[in-house]
């Protein structure tokens, strides 16, 4: 079924012609990373499932043919923080309409006058609506992030897009292959978790909120730059 985004080996089909499942990883990750530092701010015409679709555009355009488009097929993907099970992300009929509801939402909060746990526990809860969604057949965690950043911006709180990047991946033993730490992945996965499976957020609001104050303590440092000048 997923023939049209796979070669017969698995490696998901790409533009750098690309045959190997880990030196496409890699390539991946090293051009998707750099597009999403450099992520053009004049895409924030409206934070809404348009924006999100220009953005997986803009960081997997060279690699994927299909980046900017709504997955065509159902996913499913183990995961080793549920044991080998896997969200249920939503179906691909509903992809649209659910990402207008969930933007809609999160445009029409009232962002202003809130402290920064409020803000970073709001911002976390849709954020993981997003991902749960899982709009895109691939990088929809570093989409998000995208949309984070620029929705934060154009919402009147500053956020440290680095700081959620830092921990992207997780942390293995070499030897012993043990998991040291988990990665932004496996925080989007636990926050997305239906009622009935208890939901753990607070991981994923604590990433949020270390990567808000960051950019609080950031856009202090710059007034005051601007005072001594």
């Amino acid at each position: 079924m997923d023939s049209i985004y796979e070669l017969p080996n698995g490696t998901l089909k790409n533009l750098l012609g690309i045959t190997d499942s880990e030196e496409l990883k890699q390539a991946e990750a090293d051009m998707s990373f750099t597009n999403l530092m450099y992520l053009q701010e004049d895409l924030a015409k409206e934070c809404d499932a348009e924006l999100l679709k220009k953005i997986n555009q803009c960081l997997f355009g060279d690699i994927y043919e299909w980046a900017g488009e709504y997955r065509k097929y159902s996913v499913r993907k183990e995961e080793d923080v549920l044991n080998g099970d896997s969200v249920r992300y939503t179906l691909p009929e509903s992809i649209e309409d659910e990402l207008y509801i969930v933007t809609d939402d999160m445009n029409n909060y009232n962002w202003k006058n809130k402290n920064i746990d409020e803000i970073s526990e709001k911002f976390a809860y849709y954020l993981a609506k997003i991902w749960k969604i899982h709009p895109f057949r691939e990088g929809n965690t570093r989409t998000v992030l995208g949309f984070a950043e620029i929705f934060a911006k154009e919402h009147g709180f500053e956020m440290d897009l680095s700081k959620m990047i830092d921990d992207l991946e997780r942390i293995e033993d070499p030897e012993t292959g043990e998991i040291k730490r988990y990665g932004l992945r496996d925080k989007f996965v636990l926050a997305s978790l239906d009622n009935e499976d208890g939901p753990e957020p607070e991981h994923l609001e604590r990433i949020v909120r270390k990567s808000i104050v960051s950019g609080i303590e950031k856009k202090i440092d710059e007034l005051e730059d601007l005072l001594d000048r």
